[in-house]
């Protein structure tokens, strides 16, 4: 009874120590990805004057940070490599891409607002909080594959 007891006790540890792990890298993944995104952030904004360019601006960079921040986490510490992290980046940003380069195309498309809030991210937002640099009333995290497909199909 006693072994069992000592099993349970070990696997809760082991849960206990895991939960921590993971939160820890969680926070070392946003510290990095907030150092890299800042200055970033920082050089197109100061470019613009609108503000409804600085919030676009400001939702790109948040989406963008969303990305590599799940992508960092996903990938963990023992298979952390810049060519892990450039596969796992790949896709979403492509989408990401694809989305900015048709936005302008896609607010006039009457199912706009109903493809936005299909794709809207809020559980992911609730764990990847905006930076206080980023964020904003419309700044959202948004799966931008889920807006393509949902505004180009009939």
């Amino acid at each position: 009874m006693k072994r069992a007891v000592l099993v349970a006790c070990a696997c809760l540890l082991a849960t206990q120590v895991a939960a921590q792990t993971a939160d820890a890298d969680k926070k070392i993944a946003r510290a990095m990805v907030e150092d890299f995104t800042r200055p970033d952030f920082e050089q197109a904004k100061s470019r613009q004057r609108d503000k409804d360019a600085i919030d676009a601006i400001k939702m790109l960079f948040y989406n963008k940070a969303h990305i590599y921040y799940a992508c960092l986490v996903s990938i963990g510490r023992e298979k952390f490599s810049d060519n892990a992290v450039a596969e796992c980046v790949r896709e979403p940003m492509t989408e990401l891409m694809a989305g900015l380069s048709k936005a302008k195309d896609y607010s006039s498309n009457p199912k706009a607002a109903a493809c936005e809030t299909k794709a809207r991210l809020v559980k992911e937002e609730a764990d990847f909080p905006p930076y206080d640099f980023l964020a904003g009333d419309g700044v959202h995290l948004l799966d931008f594959k889920t807006i393509r497909t949902c505004l180009t199909s009939r």
